[in-house]
C-alpha cells in the first residue's frame, strides 16, 4: 500500500487462518467456499488477502504446475494476493493448539524453509500493480523458552532469509518483506523491546529492508500499551510497519467492593476458556504494576483468589472487531486502541501499511456470541470490514468506488 489518501474497499482484507485447512486442495476449497463468500457480501469484484498457507500447502505449491494453477484460481476467485499469514507453521484450528502456534520458532530450519515457500509464492501470485507483499511471522519464539543461543540461531535464519528476498526481488522484480509481529509473552512482546531488536537489526543485516514489523493491535492494548504512542515510538525509531493487523482484545473490568458480582463476573468471564489457543492475559494491579497469566484459566483462578486486587483484565482473545460488550456491562473490548490507531494513521500519510482484519477465533466464541453456522460467520468478517471501511470513511481515509458490484443474495 503506497497511496498517501488511503485506502480502497478492496485493499481492505481479513486473514484466512479463521478457516481451517489441511493441504492445497483445502485452501483451494476454502477461497472458493469462504473467500468468495465475504468478498460477495462486500458487493466487490475483486478483494486483498491476507491468506494463511499451512506448511503441507506451501510444500504441495513448490511444484510450478501447482503454482500456475492456484495463480489461476486466486485470478478467477477475485483474490488479489498482495499478502500472507505466515504465523501458523501446521494445523491451527485441530486440538490443543496453544504454545505450539509459536513451533516451529526461527531457531528452528524448518521455519526458515517455510518462509522462503511462501515467498516464493507470494512473489509468482501478487498482482502487476502491487509494488511489494508482506508476509507476517512469529516473534522470534515463545519467551518462557527462549535462550541465547536460540536468538543466536535465529537471527543466523533471518539473515539467510533476508539475503534470499533480496536474490528473490533481483531475479523476479518482486519485494518481499517478513513482518514479525509482536505478541504477548513472547521474545517480541513490547514496543520497547520491537525497537531494541531493529536498531540492533539495522546496524547488522546488510539486508534488513526485508524484514519489518507486523502491529497487531489485539496484542498492543493487551499490553497497556496506547497505540497511537506505539506506532509514534516506532515511526521516530524508523522501525518499518509492513502490515496492521486490526483486531479487538476482550476485556474484563471487576467490581472492586461486590464480590459475589464479582465472582458472577469471573464465572462468565470463564465461558471463554477453551482448549484451542493461549489467551495470555495481562492486568493492572492497585498500585500499577503489570501482572501476567500464560492462560486465561490461571488468571481466574488468581482473581478468585485475591478479591479486590486487579480492577482490569486484557484477555488475548480476538473478539470481532463491532464489538463493545459481550454478555455483561463488566465485559467489553478494546475498540479505542483501534480508534487511537485509525487516528494516528489519518494525522500521518507516509504510513500506509497493508490493513487486515484478524479476528480467528469466531469459532471459539462462547456458544451465547458465537455464530450459529458457517454462513453467520462469513456475514460476521464482512461486517468486521464493513466497520472498518466506517472507521475509515470517517477519516477521510477510504477512498472511492466503495461499492463495485451489486452485493450477492445468499
Amino acid at each position: 500500500m503506497t497511496c498517501a489518501m488511503g485506502w480502497t474497499a478492496t485493499q481492505l482484507g481479513y486473514c484466512a487462518n479463521v478457516h481451517p485447512t489441511r493441504d492445497l486442495a483445502g485452501l483451494q476449497a476454502s477461497i472458493l467456499r469462504h473467500f468468495q463468500g465475504v468478498r460477495g457480501r462486500r458487493g466487490l469484484s475483486e478483494q486483498d488477502s491476507g491468506l494463511w498457507i499451512c506448511a503441507h500447502a506451501a510444500a504441495e505449491l513448490r511444484q510450478a504446475p501447482a503454482r500456475h494453477a492456484f495463480v489461476d484460481l486466486l485470478r478467477r476467485s477475485g483474490l488479489r494476493l498482495t499478502s500472507l499469514n505466515g504465523f501458523p507453521y501446521g494445523q491451527f484450528h485441530d486440538g490443543a493448539v496453544k504454545a505450539e502456534v509459536y513451533l516451529p520458532s526461527w531457531a528452528q530450519p524448518q521455519r526458515l524453509a517455510y518462509s522462503l515457500d511462501l515467498a516464493r509464492i507470494l512473489a509468482q501470485a501478487m498482482p502487476p500493480d502491487c509494488p511489494q507483499g508482506v508476509i507476517s511471522t512469529v516473534p522470534l519464539g515463545y519467551a518462557a523458552t527462549w535462550t541465547p543461543a536460540l536468538q543466536q540461531r535465529a537471527e543466523h535464519h533471518l539473515r539467510q532469509l533476508t539475503a534470499a528476498l533480496a536474490r528473490l526481488h533481483l531475479e523476479s522484480g518482486r519485494k518481499i518483506v517478513f513482518c514479525l509481529e509482536m505478541e504477548p509473552d513472547c521474545v517480541l512482546e513490547t514496543t520497547r523491546q520491537a525497537i531494541d531488536f531493529f536498531r540492533h537489526w539495522q546496524s547488522s543485516d546488510p539486508h534488513h529492508e526485508y524484514l519489518a514489523l507486523c502491529f497487531d493491535v489485539c496484542h498492543q492494548a493487551v499490553m497497556f500499551e496506547d497505540c497511537y504512542q506505539s506506532l509514534e515510538q516506532l515511526r521516530q525509531a524508523r522501525v518499518p510497519i509492513g502490515k496492521i493487523q486490526l483486531s479487538n482484545a476482550l476485556v474484563c473490568r471487576l467490581p472492586a467492593t461486590d464480590d459475589a458480582h464479582r465472582q458472577q463476573v469471573l464465572a462468565v468471564v470463564g465461558d471463554f476458556c477453551e482448549t484451542t489457543y493461549l489467551h495470555q492475559v495481562k492486568a493492572r494491579d492497585s498500585q500499577g504494576g503489570l501482572l501476567a497469566w500464560p492462560d486465561l484459566p490461571a488468571a481466574l483462578a488468581a482473581c478468585s483468589r485475591e478479591s479486590g486486587r486487579y480492577a482490569e483484565l486484557r484477555i488475548h482473545f480476538h473478539v470481532p472487531l463491532f464489538s463493545e460488550h459481550l454478555l455483561l456491562p463488566e465485559l467489553g473490548a478494546t475498540q479505542d486502541a483501534l480508534s487511537r490507531t485509525f487516528d494516528y494513521l489519518a494525522e500521518h500519510d507516509d504510513l500506509r501499511p497493508v490493513l487486515e482484519v484478524e479476528t480467528y477465533s469466531w469459532g471459539v466464541l462462547p456458544d451465547a456470541v458465537r455464530p450459529a453456522d458457517e454462513q453467520a460467520q462469513l456475514e460476521g468478517i464482512a461486517a468486521e470490514l464493513l466497520w472498518v471501511e466506517q472507521q475509515l470513511r470517517s477519516r477521510r481515509l477510504l477512498q472511492a468506488p466503495v461499492r463495485e458490484v451489486a452485493p450477492h443474495a445468499f
